[in-house]
């Protein structure tokens, strides 16, 4: 319980901060449209993976999986599903905070994943960015640009990237839909069975609302 609680804490206070990142990170979408956007990270369960890779096809359904450097060596099969499928990005080879890399370290990493993912997918990745745990910097933030990537964070974001404390299904659906705004980023992980369970559900009831789930290929437009 402590560990959760720190864990949610360090998110909350590194958000407040957000405004030395202006110019550079997203966090969410035009508040005056309906659209919102789904977005995946890690990877990790193969299975819950594979079930909302089928989900969002069902669905015809959109959505971003920033994956880590280990599932992507470890799941190919996977990971060029979801490239064909879906919009596959960088979530760094080594999931770490960032911002403690040197410049150089955090520059190779990029160009690793970059370099794994095309022989794995036999494409080029989509130059969007998820840092680990949120953590980045300024320093860090200005590489990605110059490097062409476009950084995302979320402003919709639930409990749910500890495997062996899953909250169930009904805590996934109730707490993204109260947070769910026009313009929203919902973060949601591909560990857990109650996400992989919920995604149905969660899809219904938020088109039920009039939101339009759409792809952050929207933020290349502007």
């Amino acid at each position: 319980m402590i560990k959760k609680l720190l864990i949610i804490l360090s998110l909350f206070f590194l958000d407040i901060s957000a405004n030395s990142l202006e110019g550079y990170v997203i966090y969410n979408g035009d508040v005056n449209d309906n659209k919102i956007y789904l977005t995946f990270d890690d990877g990790y369960s193969q299975k819950n993976t594979i079930s909302i890779l089928d989900t969002l096809k069902k669905y015809n359904i959109g959505a971003t999986f920033f994956i880590e450097g280990g599932f992507l060596k470890e799941n190919p099969n996977v990971c060029k599903r979801i490239a064909d499928e879906q919009i596959l990005a960088n979530h760094t080879m080594c999931h770490c905070d960032i911002t403690k890399l040197s410049n150089q370290n955090f520059i190779d990493d990029i160009n690793e994943f970059e370099q794994t993912a095309l022989e794995i997918t036999g494409q080029n990745i989509r130059k969007f960015f998820r840092p680990p745990m949120g953590f980045i910097d300024k320093e860090k933030a200005q590489i990605l640009k110059q490097r062409g990537y476009l950084i995302f964070k979320w402003n919709v974001q639930i409990y749910d990237y500890v495997h062996y404390d899953d909250q169930g299904v009904d805590y996934v659906v109730k707490n993204i839909t109260n947070q769910v705004k026009p313009g929203s980023i919902i973060l949601m992980h591909t560990l857990t069975d109650s996400n992989a369970k919920a995604l149905p559900i969660l899809i219904e009831k938020l088109q039920a609302q009039g939101y339009e789930f759409s792809s952050l290929m929207d933020f290349l437009a502007r």
